[in-house]
């Protein structure tokens, strides 16, 4: 089938990658001509695991345009765009834009609402564009992407139409994955419900970990794989660290409990895991003062800008919220990250980095950082991910989260 791809980020590329190795001819469209001419030229503009060789693969049946006129016969259309907060709400016009300016494709087409966006959003774009239109909420995550595309848990559709959503399951029938049938407002409201349930986890074993740094001989990895054996809990989300960042979950909790106040509701525990959450880099140069005492003129390293490992993604990245509290204290700033780039940050080698400062801060789990306790021998060390064997350094210069004193 031709198909159409408005939005070509993490979710549209990785959407539209997949479905070309599936042997669809893929029309990709998005407004910024210079992630266009970078895709034309054969490159990724960010980094996902498998991605630049999918792309290189599939490149035959995969056009990147910013002209919608090359949609018109499509028999699908997914909008892809994203749907970021602006003071503390859902900025939904890009989604509005991309399906005005679908408003003269084949009237047979489908359009599918991949973004995310809040309950009643896809209805008014319905009745806006006045043909069905479709949900299906994306569950992917960034370093996995791919794979979250080709063999997700389950696949959401949301509609009115029997016969559209009949069309969309076959499309996705190549997964083998379960799917559910909902109304459009359930799509919508399943993908929100899904990532605050897994905020509130991580901000959960958060607050664990706090306890456990005050308790003698208690380590929140122990309590954590403990709990996560009890088939009602599991494990996954359980991993105490410096906290949620990324395109998704920060987001996505001040989206949906700005829309449930504005329905006259509170989501108490999703405000909660939100606060927790935004406590986490301050407690990391807490304790890297603990250790080190006055920071203005101390050099602090800080490992891992990415807001997660295995992308190169720096939004609501802990790392960066991190460095721009160790300068509000004056301390010197050296940084290092495998993939991550940011404007205004030095980034050093590892052993660089690690050499010219006082004090380590961990903050992104890449597995690069495993091992170098060697290298941290006559460091000051707080270990934001757990990433270290404790045993292999001096108590009396390493912190971690989630560890007794």
């Amino acid at each position: 089938m031709k198909i159409g791809i408005v939005g070509l980020g993490y979710v549209g590329l990785v959407t539209a990658s997949v479905l070309a190795d599936r042997g669809h001819y893929i029309v990709g469209v998005d407004i910024d001509e210079m992630k266009i001419n970078e895709l034309n030229s054969g490159r990724i503009p960010f980094y996902e695991p498998g991605l630049q060789e999918l792309v290189d693969k599939n490149k035959d049946k995969l056009i990147f345009t910013k002209d919608y006129g090359e949609l018109l016969d499509s028999q699908f259309v997914f909008i892809t765009v994203s749907t970021p907060t602006v003071n503390g709400k859902i900025y939904l016009d890009n989604v509005f834009s991309a399906a005005t300016s679908l408003s003269k494709i084949n009237k047979d087409s489908v359009i599918v609402i991949k973004s995310t966006v809040i309950p009643g959003t896809s209805r008014k774009i319905k009745k806006m564009l006045n043909r069905e239109v479709l949900v299906n909420p994306e569950f992917l995550k960034e370093g996995s992407a791919i794979m979250d595309t080709i063999k997700p848990d389950r696949i959401i559709i949301g509609g009115d139409s029997e016969e559209t959503i009949k069309f969309l399951e076959d499309l996705w029938s190549f997964t083998n994955s379960p799917i559910i049938r909902t109304s459009m407002e359930e799509a919508e409201m399943i993908k929100y419900a899904a990532n605050s349930f897994l905020a509130v986890k991580i901000s959960f074993i958060n607050e664990i970990a706090n306890l456990c740094e005050k308790i003698p001989n208690c380590d929140v990895n122990v309590i954590a794989k403990a709990i996560g054996m009890d088939k009602r809990i599991s494990p996954y989300f359980l991993n105490a660290g410096l906290g949620f960042g990324g395109s998704c979950f920060p987001k996505d909790t001040a989206a949906i409990t700005s829309f449930a106040r504005d329905l006259g509701e509170r989501l108490k525990i999703v405000e909660a895991a939100i606060e927790v959450n935004n406590e986490r880099p301050f407690r990391a140069v807490k304790m890297m003062e603990e250790l080190i005492g006055e920071l203005k003129g101390k050099t602090i390293c800080v490992l891992g800008l990415a807001f997660k490992p295995n992308t190169d993604d720096t939004r609501e990245s802990v790392g960066l919220k991190i460095i721009r509290l160790l300068q509000e204290k004056g301390a010197n700033i050296l940084a290092y990250d495998p993939k991550a780039k940011v404007k205004d940050i030095k980034i050093s080698s590892l052993d660089e980095c690690i050499q010219y400062s006082q004090g380590i801060i961990i903050s992104t789990e890449w597995d690069e950082f495993r091992g170098i306790e060697e290298k941290l021998r006559d460091k000051y060390v707080v270990d934001g991910r757990r990433v270290l064997n404790y045993k292999l350094l001096d108590r009396n210069k390493f912190r971690a989260i989630g560890l007794g004193e």
